[in-house]
């Protein structure tokens, strides 16, 4: 008997009974559901949401995501853990065209949490032709969004960040401080050293921003030997 064939491109709720689990779990990710809520409607864990998504995903070779508006407050919405599994479900494409988006978006969010979020997915993606709008955060008016910036940064490593985040060491924030140098791990150098060494013999430094220093500079020293 020749079995019936499935055409999986007619993605609908039509003939339910039909259809694959994996199917079924995709057509609930397509309606923007977030991974956690679709392992508690489906009675499954989340990495078996998370394979059927990508069984799907391979099968068409997809570009799920139109990367606008809808997608990026539906990423402001999620958790961190979501947040990482939908960048990471993301293709090559969608990936560029997030960049893309961002490098428009990032400039126009106003409201300092939401900028918080975009450039901490800025600095999930690694992609250096975000650093231009990342560096013009610098001088935000929130130390929070400041703090976001050299996180970004750090994740990026590029050396062109270098001179923006010795002067993030000078902050008038605590935080700000100690994630320019964490972000200065990798990418430090000779200048970074004489700058850090300075503020650590600093009295009025609070301690664990101390300690980022020390840390910062072992792990530049080790590297330069």
């Amino acid at each position: 008997m020749k079995q019936k064939q499935i055409d999986y491109s007619l993605l609908s709720w039509d003939k339910i009974e039909e259809k694959e689990d994996f199917i079924i779990t995709y057509l609930l990710y397509d309606e923007g559901k977030s991974i956690n809520l679709i392992s508690r409607i489906r009675n499954l864990n989340k990495e078996t949401v998370e394979n059927h998504i990508i069984q799907y995903k391979s099968l068409h070779n997809l570009k799920k995501y139109s990367i606008d508006d809808d997608f990026f407050i539906n990423l402001l919405a999620s958790t961190k853990e979501e947040r990482v599994k939908a960048i990471d479900l993301l293709s090559e494409y969608e990936k560029i065209e997030l960049v893309k988006y961002l490098i428009k978006k990032i400039p126009l969010i106003e409201n300092a949490e939401d900028k918080m979020i975009a450039l901490w997915i800025a600095g999930e993606l690694k992609d250096n032709r975000l650093l231009p709008v990342i560096h013009n955060e610098i001088t935000h008016k929130h130390g929070g969004v400041r703090r976001m910036v050299c996180s970004a940064l750090g994740k990026i490593s590029s050396t062109d960040s270098i001179d923006l985040l010795h002067r993030c060491l000078q902050d008038a924030k605590p935080q700000v401080r100690q994630y320019a140098s964490k972000a200065l791990k990798v990418i430090g150098n000779d200048k970074t050293l004489r700058r850090l060494k300075s503020l650590l013999n600093n009295p009025n430094e609070l301690p664990y921003v101390r300690r980022s220093y020390k840390e910062t500079i072992d792990i530049i020293e080790d590297r330069l030997k």
